[in-house]
Order: structure tokens, then sequence, then C-alpha cells
């Protein structure tokens, strides 16, 4: 277990995709499951697959919010890449994006998901090469 400040330490979370989301508002737990950059952490050992999944799993959640408009996003099967991580000043996480729309006149999509728990568990489920 880490707290938030040594998660935000520990992982470096550019680049990386939310796949999916679950939240357990009864037992106050939030899982992440991120297709996730190993390549590049500090900790990276290079004769390993550079990508994998990881669950993230966020305990004693006291804030899990994010905007109405992009929840259709972000509990969908597309994935949500992370462009940063990093805690506000009320101490709560905030994972956000842009996602630029190069293809049309629409506008580009902002995203951002804020939590706030006592603890984080990082689990790896699985690395590959892409």
């Amino acid at each position: 277990m880490m707290t938030l400040q040594e998660f935000i330490r520990q992982y470096y979370l550019h680049d990386s995709s939310i796949e999916k989301i679950e939240y357990d508002a009864e037992n106050k737990t939030l899982t992440l499951t991120i297709e996730f950059c190993f390549w590049m952490q500090l900790w990276y050992d290079k004769t390993t697959p550079k990508n994998g999944l990881i669950a993230v799993t966020f305990e004693d959640v006291s804030l899990f919010e994010y905007d109405d408009d992009i929840a259709d996003r972000i509990f969908s099967d597309i994935d949500s890449e992370i462009r940063e991580a990093e805690l506000d000043a009320n101490g709560n996480l905030e994972f956000f994006s842009v996602e630029y729309n190069y293809d049309s006149d629409s506008d580009d999509i902002y995203w951002l998901l804020k939590i706030k728990a006592a603890n984080v568990e990082v689990t790896e489920l699985e690395r590959y090469d892409l």
C-alpha cells in the first residue's frame, strides 16, 4: 500500500490509457485498469516487455468525481489516454487528458477524473510488447 503522493512519485502515467473503471461506493474502492507504459518508468528493466496492464486500486475513497458529459467516454470501451496525473492543492489525485480532433471541425475532447483516497495498491496484470 502507498499514499497518493507515493503513487505519483513512483508511477509516471503519461501516454498510458485507462481501459476500465470499476467503482464500488459501498466498499469505498475504485479500480482503474490501465494499459501502462512500463518503458517510461525510471525503474524499468530493459530486458522485460515494454507495455502491459496494471490494476490501480484506491481504498477508502472519499472523492470520485468526473464531468458528466464525458462519462460515456471514460466508461466505454474506448481507451482514455492519460496526459497527466498530479495532486491538486487539496491532495486530490487528478487524471486528465486532451484528445485532439485533427480530422474535423469538432471540438477537442477534454476529460478530468478526480480521486481522493487513503491508500493505493498497484497490481501488475500482464506485460507485452506492442
